[in-house]
């Protein structure tokens, strides 16, 4: 495969640029992680209060949180 075009933009950018460009990727991808870890987290409380709600906080309110009775 020739490399032409991108040997070309590559000898264009020098070490330091690189390295910024990485450490601005770092950045951006920390900043996406944290977003993301929030998200998670509001949807585990949303969903652990949908619990909450329909089986109580242990899981008795309701058939729900009974065990199914076995036959005789």
């Amino acid at each position: 495969m020739r490399t032409d075009n991108l040997d070309l933009v590559l000898s264009q950018i020098t070490a330091e640029e690189c390295n910024d460009a990485a450490d601005e990727l770092a950045r951006y991808l920390d900043a996406g992680l944290m977003t993301t870890r929030e998200l998670l987290a509001a949807f585990l409380n949303d969903l652990n209060n949908e619990c909450l709600t329909r089986r109580g906080p242990r899981g008795e309110s309701g058939d729900a949180g009974r065990l199914p009775v076995s036959p005789p």
